[in-house]
């Protein structure tokens, strides 16, 4: 009956309307076809009041999910999955700075074989849409463009119709689009529609821009390809973001208005043509010290429930959220820095670990009664494993092991520099210099545009953390003519949306003491593993005794080795230790930071350990570890995870029954 509904509400005829005329490009070969056998023609377009898939009216029931957030040997399970939900299509960005980490130093391999990814759903039975950017958020660093941006013209104006900016952006689509124009629905492929730009309203109204993403993605991805732009759905956003010849969506989450989104606001811009919600969040974001978010499945079903009867077009933004792998994680900026967490749960219906949840099997009961389920059932969670304790040993200090740790010689400059100019993407960065005279008892050691966090040392031994978020960027010191000032700066990862996306890292300003200028720097960026590593090997660090002064508060490497017969998904739970970053079998798992919460486990997929075999856990503790027993010294993996723990002063776990979200995904 709703099946018949929908088609009745459909229009069999391509109709151009306002704002899309560009769009519906003369095909001789499809209007050939137009009265005669539609079927044989691979056609999606946009009709009347819904989309036309080879002529008939088609809405598509989406789900964002994003290749670098999983191991690609779990890629097909989670399709799967998406598709037993009731799903016919997924969603997924293009992360410009996993692909190009260096200028023209291209990677298409591993977990960012998007190629491979888009083949996969479409075997999988979905269709894809597809988010080229360039900018995207995701809560990735920078929104997902490029670090070395910000080293190649200290004006450039991102996100604008800058032509230094342009100059970039053009060449990465002509790399990236060309690899991917086989692959749209006209040619065979599964991608349906691509998105210009990204919630461009909420950062920018520049015409010229979004003109030049227009034309030549239209260019390299052939004209049968739907572009669309999505905002968040108020006037003045979608107004800043909307683009002539596309078609205009908008994102709203659980609790809003339907209707008004809808008919207010989106046929406003669109006089016909599919009503679509481009995001719909059934979760939210997460950030460190911050209460773990949820939304009630009821929330999420009934806002469902109003966009199908609206026989509108919808993406689920996240339906499987994963993880935010080694230093991927990005950052937001409201009263103070906002750090994302390693997990990217979202509270979505595919948990972190790629199971099915209690919203998955409402969101799929529901969704069976508009649209035909799979046959079978829903493929079942993958195994967990809970491997218990293992013993970890000191594998020696920061400055111990720094001649391991740096991959070429210091840099030496007057003043510091940053990440950016000294080809640093990501992780850590020291910086060293003499303190060329005697100070009084006490003294101010000042510094000036910390971006973000500094563990402070005098002779290597550590004295202070000066942090960007907390506010604290000065600290009293006492210090002899001839000692070493070392600073252990941590990139707590870039922002990712909003008007700060072009802020660098490091220290930006002057180190002063009592306002005496710190000069002759030594800087030593710290040659960590990112993520995804194609080699991926650990440190190799060997045993070595705690130093007896100031041993267990030094920032430390520890290992441990265990060995498992069967390779399964497992949780690392750091109980006593505080804060830092995981590696197993030198594949960076991410920060911990059980100390501040609410995320107490990180994920480690079963596809990153070796069965029958060493395993080899090592961790880059930057606090404090719980060494000072051997009985203590210990990590636990277990088979749950634990994303919602207290946090500080604000204690307990919030619920949130509502979230709405106005151009920020």
């Amino acid at each position: 009956m709703l099946i018949n509904l929908f088609t009745a509400l459909c229009l069999f005829v391509v109709v151009p309307f306002s704002n899309l005329d560009a769009v519906i490009l003369p095909n001789p070969q499809r209007d050939a076809a137009v009265g005669a056998d539609l079927a044989q023609v691979r056609s999606f377009t946009v009709g009347k009041n819904c989309f036309l898939k080879d002529g008939q009216p088609f809405r598509y029931i989406s789900g964002s999910f994003h290749y670098w957030r999983q191991p690609p040997e779990y890629w097909e399970d989670t399709f799967h999955k998406m598709r037993a939900a009731g799903l016919n299509a997924v969603q997924t960005y293009l992360s410009w700075n996993l692909h190009e980490p260096e200028p023209e130093q291209y990677n298409f391999r591993g977990n960012v074989n998007i190629r491979r990814f888009i083949k996969t759903a479409q075997t999988s039975g979905l269709l894809v849409v597809l988010r080229p950017g360039p900018f995207i958020d995701a809560e990735v660093d920078m929104g997902g463009l490029p670090y070395w941006l910000l080293r190649m013209n200290s004006t450039m104006h991102l996100r604008s119709s800058d032509q230094s900016y342009l100059t970039y952006v053009e060449r990465w689509f002509r790399k990236v689009l060309p690899l991917l124009a086989d692959l749209t629905y006209a040619n065979g492929g599964p991608i349906i529609t691509v998105q210009v730009e990204n919630e461009y309203g909420s950062y920018g109204s520049d015409l010229v821009y979004k003109e030049f993403l227009r034309d030549l993605t239209r260019e390299l991805l052939g004209p049968d390809v739907v572009l669309f732009t999505t905002d968040g759905a108020a006037d003045y956003l979608v107004v800043g973001g909307k683009v002539n010849g596309t078609l205009t969506t908008v994102d709203f989450g659980t609790g809003a208005n339907v209707t008004q989104n809808f008919i207010d606001i989106e046929r406003k811009y669109n006089t016909d043509g599919p009503l679509v919600n481009s995001e719909f969040y059934p979760g939210w974001l997460d950030h460190w010290a911050e209460p773990f978010n949820t939304v009630d499945y009821q929330d999420v079903v009934k806002t469902m429930k109003d966009m199908l009867d609206f026989s509108a077009s919808f993406n689920t933004y996240m339906f499987y959220g994963g993880s935010n792998f080694g230093f991927g994680a990005g950052s937001n900026f409201g009263d103070t820095l906002e750090v994302i967490i390693q997990s990217y749960d979202y509270d979505a219906p595919i948990s972190e670990a790629g199971d099915p949840t209690e919203k998955f099997m409402k969101i799929r009961e529901l969704l069976g009664r508009y649209v035909p389920l799979p046959p079978g059932p829903v493929p079942p969670a993958r195994p967990k494993a809970a491997y218990g304790k293992v013993r970890m040993v000191h594998a020696g200090n920061l400055f111990q092991n720094l001649p391991e740790l740096i991959h070429s010689n210091s840099i030496k400059s007057p003043l510091p520099l940053s990440f950016e100019v000294l080809k640093q993407a990501h992780g850590f960065v020291l910086y060293r210099t003499v303190i060329p005279f005697a100070t009084r008892d006490p003294s101010k050691l000042t510094v000036d545009r910390l971006y973000d966090r500094a563990i402070v040392f005098l002779d290597e031994k550590p004295i202070a953390t000066l942090s960007r978020s907390a506010g604290v960027t000065s600290v009293d010191i006492y210090a002899e003519a001839g000692q070493t000032l070392d600073l252990l700066v941590q990139n707590e990862g870039r922002i990712c949306f909003g008007s700060h996306i072009n802020e660098m890292k490091g220290i930006l300003g002057n180190v002063s003491i009592d306002g005496h200028n710190l000069t002759t720097w030594q800087m030593f960026p710290i040659d960590l593993p990112g993520f995804p590593v194609h080699d991926p090997k650990p440190f190799g660090f060997t045993e070595r005794e705690i130093p007896s002064e100031f041993g267990l508060q030094a920032p430390s490497f520890y290992f441990g080795e265990f060995v498992v017969t069967e390779r399964q998904d497992t949780f690392l739970q750091l109980d006593g230790w505080r804060h830092g970053y995981a590696f197993v079998n030198g594949r960076n798992l991410g920060r911990y930071w059980p100390v501040q919460g609410p995320q107490k486990t990180l994920y480690v997929p079963g596809v990153f350990l070796h069965e029958n075999a060493p395993n080899i856990l090592e961790l880059f503790e930057l606090e404090g570890a719980p060494c000072g027993h051997a009985q203590s010294c210990v990590i636990t993996f277990v088979d749950q995870p634990h994303l919602n723990g207290t946090v500080p002063q604000l204690g307990t776990v919030r619920q949130l029954g509502t979230v709405r979200k106005l151009g920020k995904s």
